[in-house]
């Protein structure tokens, strides 16, 4: 356990540096990683099923304790990202099939990768971490019908297939790992650090099967969609961010928010865009985008705005730390 363990912490430490190395080499030469796309489904399972088998009281407290933050948080996932994706698919004049990715992009909820960037830019992991379970939960409804709503003009959308498939996805694999966690809770602790190493070996194999999939198309969708990609990020970022001022949220709790609404779970976007639109080449691109963009963009943010604040946090562990200890992080001397 000892090897896993250190094993779990280089990579987490280092995930960012290793999931850019991943997406040069997959777009270079994507045939080694073109068994990953097909399993897509598979690997976004895992990682919620490692979701659950981490979560505790903890993860739900903020909701009693600061739930005016924590609910702007939820709700701004689900307004302000999908009325934005929709609105700068139309304002721009995308075809009908983009528009659908970007709907795609807008509706599902934060993706957990916020959870990290929020440590590292001193924002409310405990608020972050609450905000990402209980909207990944609400996504295996929202997302489904949200998509429903906007993008159903475009193309024939069953709300109840699409239903049924994000509940296999995220919902099913949470409550299994809920239920295994409780069934093993006293030896948890010695497997924590392999259900981390899994899921971020999961994550990054996302990455490259994404990169190595859809790599060529993300280069010749043009830089309109890049643009739009990246604006919407940004937009999620300082909405997240000042509207939280704006409405009496503290700076650290509005970092977490700005995490939150900037970074979305591109995975389950990838996989509801290959099951439900597979016909529609173009409708999994912008979440392809997302997915480089969100991990590009996110550390720089965090770092700028770590670096304003002028401390350093020790990131040994970290998300054994995040869901175990409630966020509370100790810093480095």
């Amino acid at each position: 356990m000892k090897t896993v363990n250190t094993i779990a912490a280089f990579v987490n430490k280092y995930l960012i540096y290793i999931m850019i190395l991943l997406m040069i080499v997959s777009y270079f030469f994507p045939q080694p990683f073109l068994w990953i796309p097909p399993r897509t489904t598979i690997l976004l399972s895992i990682i919620m099923f490692c979701m659950g088998m981490t979560l505790n009281v903890a993860a739900f407290k903020m909701v009693v304790l600061q739930p005016k933050a924590f609910i702007l948080g939820v709700l701004f996932q689900f307004t302000i990202s999908p009325l934005v994706a929709y609105g700068l698919a139309q304002l721009f004049g995308l075809s009908s099939s983009l528009i659908i990715g970007f709907v795609l992009l807008g509706c599902v909820s934060g993706g957990t990768a916020s959870n990290v960037m929020t440590f590292i830019g001193k924002g409310d992991v405990a608020l972050t971490v609450s905000m990402t379970t209980v909207s990944t939960l609400l996504a295996t409804v929202v997302t489904p019908f949200l998509v429903y709503v906007l993008a159903g003009q475009y193309t024939e959308i069953s709300f109840w297939e699409m239903l049924l498939s994000v509940l296999q996805m995220v919902l099913l694999p949470i409550i299994l790992g809920v239920i295994v966690h409780k069934l093993i809770a006293k030896h948890i602790e010695r497997f924590l650090q392999s259900f981390v190493l899994i899921s971020s070996v999961s994550i990054l194999l996302i990455v490259a099967g994404t990169v190595a999939r859809n790599g060529a198309v993300i280069v010749q969708s043009g830089l309109i969609v890049i643009f739009l990609v990246l604006l919407h990020n940004l937009i999620g970022y300082g909405a997240g961010y000042g509207l939280s001022r704006v409405m009496g949220v503290s700076a650290t709790q509005a970092k977490s928010i700005m995490f939150q609404l900037g970074m979305k779970n591109t995975g389950l976007a990838i996989s509801l865009a290959n099951a439900h639109f597979a016909a529609i080449a173009a409708a999994v691109t912008p979440a392809a985008v997302g997915m480089v963009i969100h991990q590009i963009t996110g550390p720089i943010l965090a770092n700028l705005v770590a670096k304003k604040e002028g401390e350093k946090y020790e990131s040994k562990y970290l998300f054994a730390k995040l869901h175990n200890r409630g966020g509370r992080l100790r810093k480095s001397k």
